[in-house]
């Protein structure tokens, strides 16, 4: 699903990246491997071992990626029109709605006027079957979140609302264990639309 994202997000040179939720640094490690090496990355996790193993894993590329540890409070530390892309796989199916709207409007604020956001969460089914296990997903978050390691299924468009122009593609994959049913998006904030993306609307 990351890889599908980040194919679509129109990555190119002499851009900067932030990442919402970097975990381990696997994504960043990916996308810098194979990206221009002017391309500059920061990445920010509320986990200090994930920090810690990000920051590892990003040792080659030190000189141009940093991984940074947050306290959840807002605003991040990023400056305003900073980054031309922003990444964020499957973190808000983990935020309360509160929350989850109030990290989007710093995320406008990060982003360049032409940048793009790009997002990936889990989200309810379409099919029948689909909509069962989602179902049986949500209901067992509401009753033991850990059961389901905290995040459940969430609508990004809901999410999104009327601030954000968004085009958003239903994939199902299929995991080691269980059904994963994601929506990506991207989204871009002059309002143009792009597959795979989910982006603000342009402020009149």
């Amino acid at each position: 699903m990351a890889r599908q994202l980040v194919a679509s997000g129109a990555l190119a040179p002499d851009q900067t990246i932030f990442e919402f939720g970097c975990g381990t640094g696997r994504l960043a490690a990916r996308l810098l491997g194979t990206l221009p090496p002017d391309v500059t990355y920061i990445g920010v996790d509320i986990s200090p071992v994930m920090i810690n193993l990000a920051t590892r894993r990003l040792a080659a590329w030190a000189q141009r990626a940093t991984a940074v540890l947050v306290d959840g409070s807002l605003p991040l530390p990023a400056g305003e029109g900073c980054a031309d892309r922003v990444l964020s796989t499957f973190v808000f199916d983990l935020l309360d709605a509160d929350y989850a709207h109030a990290v989007l409007d710093d995320l406008r604020r990060i982003l360049t006027l032409d940048g793009l956001i790009c997002l990936a969460s889990l989200t309810h089914g379409h099919r029948l079957l689909e909509r069962a296990i989602s179902g049986t997903w949500t209901r067992l978050w509401r009753m033991a979140p850990q059961l389901v390691g905290g995040c459940r299924p969430i609508d990004l468009s809901a999410l999104l609302g009327h601030d954000w122009q968004s085009r958003i593609t239903h994939v199902c994959i299929v995991g080691d264990s269980s059904p994963r049913w994601s929506s990506p998006a991207w989204a871009n904030t002059n309002g143009d639309n792009a597959v795979w993306s989910s982006t603000p609307a342009a402020t009149p």
